[in-house]
C-alpha cells in the first residue's frame, strides 16, 4: 500500500484516509503522485479490511490540476500529446476499487483536481471549495479525463456546458444546490464530516458497500428499467445468501 511523501495514507479502522501531499504546489499533479495515487487505488481492489476511503488534499486546497510549472523537468506529467493514458488508468481505479470513496474538498479543485473528485462517490466541500474545468483556458478542448460524462449526469445539460465552456468556477454554495456536492461544511470541520460519513457507512452488512457501489455503477450505464431492476436484484440475492450462510456458521 503506497504510503509516501507525496501521498500519504492514515488507517482509522475500516477507514483509510488519504492525503495529497504537495501543498506547496497546491498539490498539483505530477507523473510521482499520478503513479503514485494509481497504485493506492489499484491496491484496494483485493483489500477486505478496508472499507472506506476518505481522500483529502494537505494545505490550502485539494487540486489544482496539472503542474504546469514542472514542464521540462523529470517529473511532469508524461502523457501529453499521447493522451492522458496514465491519468486516465487512475480515473479507471477509482472506480474499479470496489471501496466507497468521499472527497473533502476544500478551495480549488481544478482540471485534473475536478476529475479526481467527480471520480470519487461521495463530495462534500468546505466552505473556501471552489470547482475549476480548467481546461479551455490552457488551449485544450473542455472535455476531457471523463469530466463532460460526469458533470453532465451530475448538474444537468445547460449547467454543465455553460461551467466547461466558460471555465467559470463553481464555488461551494452553487455546487450544494446543483447537486455536485451532497454537503458543504467549514473546512475546519471538512475531515470530521467525512468521519461521521464514513461511520455510517460502516453500519451496512459485510460486502453491502462493495456490491452497491458496483451497482450504482452499473445502473448508470442501463437505459432500461426492467434491465436495471434485475441486476439490483442479483446483487440483493447475493447479500440475502450471504447473510444466510454466515448465521448457518454462526
Amino acid at each position: 500500500m503506497p504510503d509516501t511523501d507525496i501521498l500519504t495514507i492514515e488507517k482509522r479502522g475500516e477507514i483509510e484516509i488519504a492525503t495529497l501531499n504537495r501543498p506547496d504546489r497546491l498539490n498539483a499533479l505530477n507523473q510521482p503522485l499520478a503513479e503514485t495515487l494509481l497504485a493506492y487505488f489499484e491496491s484496494k481492489r483485493r483489500d477486505l479490511d478496508t472499507r472506506v476511503i476518505l481522500l483529502i488534499g494537505a494545505g490550502r486546497g485539494f487540486c489544482s490540476g496539472a503542474d504546469l510549472k514542472a514542464g521540462g523537468q523529470p517529473d511532469r506529467l508524461r502523457d501529453g500529446a499521447n493522451g492522458d493514458w496514465g491519468l486516465r488508468d487512475l480515473l479507471r481505479a477509482m472506480r474499479r476499487c470496489p471501496q466507497p470513496i468521499v472527497c473533502l474538498v476544500h478551495g480549488a479543485a481544478a482540471g485534473g483536481g475536478l476529475a479526481i473528485a467527480l471520480a470519487a462517490d461521495v463530495i462534500v466541500a468546505g466552505e473556501s471549495a471552489a470547482f475549476h474545468p480548467a481546461f479551455i483556458k490552457i488551449g485544450l478542448s473542455a472535455s476531457e479525463l471523463g469530466v463532460s460524462w460526469r458533470l453532465q449526469r451530475t448538474i444537468g445539460l445547460s449547467r454543465a456546458r455553460e461551467m466547461l465552456l466558460t471555465s467559470r468556477p463553481l464555488r461551494a454554495a452553487e455546487s450544494l444546490s446543483t447537486g455536485l456536492v451532497s454537503a458543504v461544511v467549514p473546512d475546519a470541520e471538512l475531515l470530521a464530516y467525512g468521519l461521521g460519513l464514513a461511520d455510517d457507512m460502516l453500519k451496512a452488512a459485510p460486502d453491502a458497500l462493495r456490491i452497491s457501489k458496483r451497482t450504482f455503477d452499473a445502473t448508470l450505464e442501463i437505459p432500461n428499467f426492467d434491465a436495471a431492476i434485475e441486476l439490483e436484484e442479483r446483487g440483493q440475492i447475493q447479500m440475502i445468501r450471504a447473510g444466510a450462510a454466515a448465521r448457518a456458521g454462526s
